[in-house]
């Protein structure tokens, strides 16, 4: 009897340290769970607090900058010409022609497409150009590189060649604020 009894309270013992064993082990999952889920938000947190902290500094800087900036925006203001300033154009492309001893002229194709924002508007062209071979890439070194009052960009041009004399067609890219 003695014997069944210290059997039963070693079975009950024995089944109390081993529930308590897995209620402990349950209660450790839980928290540690728990205690990474903290940890990660946490994380997450600083992270946004020091991407914003990062934005906040760079505005700072440029608005520090502002000044500067506002001497270059004369520059570009200058570089490009408004809507309004595209009408001289085709008289611009005769004129440096002229300078150059060359016969050209332009026209605008297509439509033209506004500025936005802090993108610049285009507007697309077609040119023509007759004179001899020095002249025409005197003409187009003035016009692409050497330009002011107008930003443009050559897309492309093909050139026939009769005698000492060189006819040019081509397309480009005008570009406005």
């Amino acid at each position: 009897m003695e014997k069944e009894r210290f059997a039963r309270q070693l079975w009950i013992s024995f089944g109390i340290i081993v529930g308590s064993i897995a209620i402990a082990a349950g209660m450790l999952a839980f928290f540690s769970g728990n205690i990474f889920a903290q940890a990660d938000a946490i994380v997450s947190d600083r992270a946004t607090v020091r991407s914003k902290t990062d934005a906040l500094a760079n505005l700072a800087q440029l608005e520090s900058e502002a000044p500067q900036a506002a001497q270059y925006q004369s520059a570009i203001d200058q570089l490009l010409p408004d809507q309004y300033g595209l009408v001289t154009f085709t008289q611009w492309i005769a004129q440096l022609g002229a300078k150059y001893d060359v016969t050209a002229n332009a026209a605008f194709q297509g439509s033209v497409i506004p500025s936005a924002g802090t993108v610049p508007g285009i507007a697309q062209f077609s040119f023509s150009a007759e004179g001899s071979p020095e002249n025409i890439a005197a003409f187009l070194d003035g016009m692409n590189t050497k330009s002011t009052g107008f930003l443009v960009t050559l897309t492309s041009f093909s050139v026939t060649g009769s005698g000492s004399n060189e006819n040019m067609t081509g397309q480009g890219t005008l570009f406005f604020r």
